[in-house]
């Protein structure tokens, strides 16, 4: 009889970059100057919705991405430094 595997650890939330796959607009993509990187080039927003999270483009005005939580909350860092008065 073969063991379970076991579940990979789940890193914990962090303030830090670790994104390794980044979400874009596809036609900032297609539009993008030459020599202009897509971060530089980006315009979105991206936030909490009624249902998950939404990434939006903002020079074409449409969905990048719309993430449904299904009812599931999700721990989040959210690195809130004070502001200075």
């Amino acid at each position: 009889m073969t063991k379970p595997k076991a579940k990979p650890k789940r890193p914990e939330p962090s303030a830090d970059n670790q994104i390794v796959r980044y979400f874009h607009c596809r036609q900032c993509l297609e539009e993008m100057p030459f020599g202009t990187s897509p971060r530089d080039w980006a315009q979105i927003e991206a936030g909490s919705t009624p249902i998950g999270f939404q990434i939006w483009c903002k020079r074409h005005d449409i969905n990048i991405c719309h993430i449904d939580f299904e009812g599931q909350t999700h721990p989040a860092n959210l690195n809130r430094k004070k502001v200075l008065q």
